[in-house]
């Protein structure tokens, strides 16, 4: 099954470099990597799933009592962009090339139904185009 959901997410967009599924615990249960991937592409996005998306959603997660439930969470590189989701128990984790990721995070819904939601309700693409702006400003 967990075959079956990372190579659907692979086909969701040729940006995606990398999947994979982290279970309650932020324990790494199955990842892959898009074919044809260069070994340093595919070193460093092994790492963002396997090292800091744990962090990353440990730090998050900590916050749920007070903010609710986890739904999803981006972050964005110079040389890639990581996209964190909330799937029943589990994490979906997404590794793609540079960019704005609310167009991935748009298809992952469609075809994946991997809820965004309720940010998706605001506009992906307002909210994060806002998050580039206070980032640019606050560097």
């Amino acid at each position: 099954m967990e075959g079956q959901i990372l190579d659907e997410i692979l086909a969701t967009d040729s940006r995606i470099r990398y999947a994979g599924i982290l279970d309650k615990d932020l324990k790494t249960v199955s990842s892959k990597a898009r074919e044809n991937l260069t070994w340093e592409k595919e070193n460093l996005d092994h790492q963002m799933v396997a090292l800091a998306s744990p962090i990353i959603l440990g730090a998050l997660t900590r916050f749920t009592d007070k903010a609710g439930k986890l739904i999803c969470c981006g972050v964005r590189y110079d040389k890639g962009t990581l996209l964190l989701f909330k799937m029943g128990e589990s994490f979906v984790v997404v590794s793609a090339e540079p960019g704005p990721p609310y167009i991935i995070m748009q298809k992952l819904e469609e075809n994946i139904h991997i809820q965004c939601s309720p940010v998706s309700q605001l506009g992906l693409r307002e909210l994060f185009d806002v998050c580039d702006v206070e980032l640019a400003v606050g560097q």
